[in-house]
């Protein structure tokens, strides 16, 4: 029977865990804080409390039950989908650490499977189109911590897949919200490099349950294939709300930024997007009739 714990059950962990939790799949997520813990009892999904980094001699500890403030729950399920937040912009530099420790614990418990919710953000300082297997620009900020936590899980003994996320919408994270704190926005002709929630929690559910014969080790963006320029889509975004539309300063020369490809998901999962047009998405979520406005 697959069990899976959860190791920062935030906005999209908990879509999992209710997912999971209506299939009956055994869960446990992990939570630090007591308002997250009151989030995930509201919600009916077990958790325990996992403060991370933890002590610098962690790596060095032989047994899972001798670690204190480690619930051994948490790594003693099949599948491990870790999924905390890098906070590069709060000044956090011990993501790669975190992830390290995670490793260190599933390979002392029962973890068959590590799933990491990782960036496109690695792809920063990058123009065109990128894939899994473009080089990757080291001199740009967040690029060698992603990495860095990346490599970390890829040292894990058993399965492993690395989830690059496009940036996330969906319930309770409209895009026509994004930028209302700002008068005048940049990049106008930028490329949107975007996944609705729906559809990351059915490619994490789909990951859960493959065939474990498949393969051991992959890389995938997730990203869906909206064809959109930045101005165009949070115009449509901030209309669809009846907020107001936020203003592009005129660029002096057009560039489209980074276009994150994301072909070896769909062709090696047989993955079909339920919002792969983010576009008519929004206009299913209008108030507004946007066709005639």
């Amino acid at each position: 029977m697959t069990s899976v714990s959860i190791i920062g059950c935030g906005w999209l962990g908990q879509a999992l865990a209710q997912r999971l939790l209506a299939s009956d799949t055994k869960l446990i997520a992990s939570y630090q804080s007591a308002q997250s813990y009151d989030k995930l009892k509201a919600l009916n999904i077990p958790a325990t409390q996992l403060t991370l980094p933890l002590v610098d001699d962690v790596m060095s500890c032989k047994q899972l039950d001798n670690i204190a403030g480690v619930d051994p729950k948490l790594f003693q399920q099949n599948v491990l989908i870790i999924a905390i937040p890098p906070q590069l912009k709060k000044g956090r530099v011990d993501y790669p650490l975190k992830i390290q420790q995670l490793v260190h614990l599933a390979e002392l418990g029962k973890t068959q499977h590590i799933i990491l919710l990782n960036s496109t953000a690695i792809y920063n300082g990058l123009v065109g189109k990128v894939d899994e297997a473009s080089q990757l620009n080291m001199n740009a900020e967040k690029v060698a911590s992603l990495l860095a936590a990346e490599q970390a899980v890829k040292s894990f003994s058993k399965r492993v897949h690395i989830l690059r996320l496009a940036g996330l919408v969906g319930p309770d994270r409209h895009p026509g919200k994004f930028l209302q704190a700002k008068r005048v926005f940049e990049n106008a002709s930028a490329t949107v490099n975007l996944v609705h929630q729906t559809d990351v929690v059915n490619i994490l559910d789909n990951l859960i349950h493959l065939d474990s014969a498949d393969s051991k080790q992959s890389i995938y963006n997730v990203v869906s294939n909206t064809n959109s320029d930045r101005q165009g889509y949070y115009q449509l975004a901030a209309q669809a709300l009846n907020l107001p539309i936020p203003q592009f300063a005129i660029e002096q020369e057009q560039s489209s930024g980074k276009k994150i490809i994301g072909v070896t998901l769909r062709d090696e999962l047989a993955y079909h997007y339920w919002h792969d047009d983010l576009l008519s998405w929004l206009k299913k979520s209008a108030p507004i009739d946007l066709d005639s406005a």
